[in-house]
């Protein structure tokens, strides 16, 4: 049986397998690919050390940092976990099976959909989750961006490269990205800004995205906007369903809970980064705070503990 199987490899799995290595610990990092999120984050400003960086660098340089740690991890899926006596059963889509101490989610999160009629049927023909890998496919076409957070205004600052208009679209009445985004963004005459609007649909030809239903909510009116790529970017769902079949407790928006040692309601289950309650979903957050879970894992196995949440 091992100390630790830490589940998921983006920031937090990342920073959490090489603290174990640091304590030579026996874990197994298991995850269905390296740099989860980061891979698609296109140019990353705001990590420490790192004045700009690129996400797919920036996940090499990671992955050498586990290199150098003597990390190796399993590219796998784990599809199923089960409390043992003393302890959890892992079991992955290859099918094999790995026994634990204590388990570190590091699972991180997905992005949101729309849930309109059209979105599945043109996804990856009009429809992405990804500016960072599709963006070069729309030069001198019209778009639209959904979302005006950091990751919406990210997107349609990256769409500027290429896209003819960018029509950028928020539910509420006001964006609510960093305000050095929202300047560079808003100030091109490509974007075309729309406040307190909505997407009721995606159309198409049966092949390619040609337009998007639209409704404007300060006075109902619908109205269909022609182009060629939407990019939804609404935030992320977290990936807590191995977590719940262990029992452990969530917010109402799925979002593992933890204390501020990064323990769950179960004993022996511990949890980091964009699949917990932390306030700020960012990569150095997720960096630190799978750090902070493996140290205090770490803590529990030497020393005990005499309380859980």
């Amino acid at each position: 049986m091992r100390q630790l199987i830490i589940i998921g490899g983006g920031p937090a799995g990342i920073s959490a397998s090489i603290y174990a290595a640091r304590k030579k610990m026996d874990f197994l990092l298991i995850t269905k690919d390296v740099g989860g999120q980061v891979i698609k984050a296109g140019n990353i400003e705001n990590y420490l050390g790192y004045a700009m960086v690129d996400g797919i660098i920036f996940v090499e340089r990671m992955m050498e940092h586990m290199k150098k740690m003597g990390v190796e991890p399993i590219i796998d899926e784990v599809v199923d976990v089960r409390k043992i006596d003393g302890g959890f059963e892992v079991i992955t889509a290859s099918g094999h099976t790995h026994t634990t101490k204590t388990i570190l989610f590091c699972t991180g999160a997905e992005h949101r959909r729309l849930n309109i009629p059209g979105e599945r049927e043109y996804t990856g023909r009009g429809v992405s989750y990804c500016y960072t890998c599709d963006a070069p496919f729309f030069k001198n076409k019209n778009v639209a961006v959904v979302g005006g957070g950091n990751s919406g205004f990210e997107a349609a600052q990256q769409l500027l490269n290429y896209a003819k208009s960018i029509y950028l679209l928020e539910i509420s009445d006001n964006f609510k990205a960093d305000e050095i985004l929202r300047e560079a963004v808003l100030k091109d005459e490509k974007v075309i800004p729309l406040l307190k609007h909505r997407v009721l649909e995606a159309k198409g030809d049966g092949l390619f995205l040609k337009s998007i239903v639209v409704e404007n909510l300060e006075n109902g009116h619908t109205y269909e906007i022609e182009v060629e790529g939407l990019f939804v970017e609404i935030g992320l769902d977290p990936n807590t369903k191995l977590a719940e079949k262990l029992g452990v407790m969530l917010t109402s928006r799925g979002e593992i809970i933890i204390d501020c040692n990064n323990r769950t309601s179960e004993r022996g289950i511990y949890a980091a980064g964009d699949c917990t309650n932390i306030f700020a979903k960012q990569i150095i957050t997720a960096a630190g705070d799978g750090a902070k879970a493996l140290l205090s894992i770490y803590h529990d196995l030497t020393y005990g503990i005499s309380s859980w949440i």
